[in-house]
């Protein structure tokens, strides 16, 4: 059972214990999309969404810190897909590698509980995405289980973030200010969870500075690096000057790494993940 063991906040450990050893905030993102993918459709499907991934898990591994595969991603081709998904989790932890299951859940308590089981003990997750909408309630039955890691939607990476999230709830405070600060106040009672902030917003910086007024810096996922527009060594630099925990920080990359082969056409598709890898930490 995914609970608390001899009060030891494992998750924030294992986040410790790979950033002590890989020195690297990049975190894989792991979404299959078929018709990207190299493959041979002639051969059983789901081994082929692992041999992909495994592949370039393989090629990149001294280079990240953590994998985050998008549940919905493996969900659209069914059984097949959510077979490889366990399998790719297991080979992920396997390598001491964090793994993120990106699935944006918030539900009303009984339904967290059964989406808790099914992200931490069927999947084998570290860590899940989380929707803040109906409040503590539904965060609970995920907040609670000590040994795993929560992070709780703030600022997300795509344009309609201004929607609701850029919006002013009062003249000086925007929506996602207000949940950064409910966040602060569920991390006082559950040191694992975090939240998410989005690499291609100009908030960027201002939510790093709010969060630093609590007296603990959360554990961040920063999505929109690579194909959204989103830069690595922007993101490490502000980091680094508002003097945030690196090691609490997971910057993720998905088809930039997964399908770099369309941009590195005379490279196998794991030479060219490698060599995209690198490009993130040059430019």
């Amino acid at each position: 059972m995914y609970g608390k063991e001899d009060g030891v906040h494992r998750y924030l450990q294992k986040l410790h214990d790979t950033y002590a050893k890989r020195k690297t905030l990049l975190c894989f993102g792991m979404d299959p999309v078929v018709e990207r993918m190299k493959i041979d459709s002639s051969r059983n499907f789901s081994d082929e969404i692992v041999r992909y991934f495994s592949n370039i898990l393989d090629a990149i591994d001294p280079k990240i810190a953590a994998v985050k595969p998008n549940l919905g991603f493996y969900l659209q081709y069914g059984h097949a897909g959510l077979s490889a998904l366990v399998e790719l989790v297991a080979r992920a932890k396997a390598k001491g590698l964090p793994a993120i299951i990106d699935a944006k859940i918030g539900d009303i308590g009984k339904t967290s509980q059964a989406y808790a089981k099914f992200i931490f003990e069927i999947v084998g997750g570290d860590a899940v995405t989380l929707s803040p909408y109906l409040g503590s309630e539904a965060l609970k039955p995920f907040l609670a289980a000590h040994s795993t890691g929560c992070y709780i939607l703030a600022l997300t990476s795509n344009p309609g973030a201004k929607d609701f999230q850029l919006e002013k709830i009062k003249p000086e405070t925007c929506l996602y200010e207000y949940v950064l600060k409910m966040i602060c106040s569920w991390n006082s009672e559950y040191p694992s969870a975090g939240t998410v902030l989005g690499a291609t917003q100009d908030s960027f910086r201002r939510a790093v500075s709010l969060i630093k007024e609590h007296p603990s810096s959360l554990p961040l996922l920063v999505p929109g690096v690579g194909a959204q527009g989103g830069d690595y060594n922007k993101i490490v630099r502000i980091l680094q000057e508002e003097d945030y925990s690196a090691e609490k920080v997971r910057i993720n990359v998905s088809s930039s790494l997964s399908y770099a082969h369309e941009r590195f056409p005379s490279l196998s598709v794991e030479e060219a993940s490698f060599r995209a890898a690198e490009e993130l930490y040059e430019n």
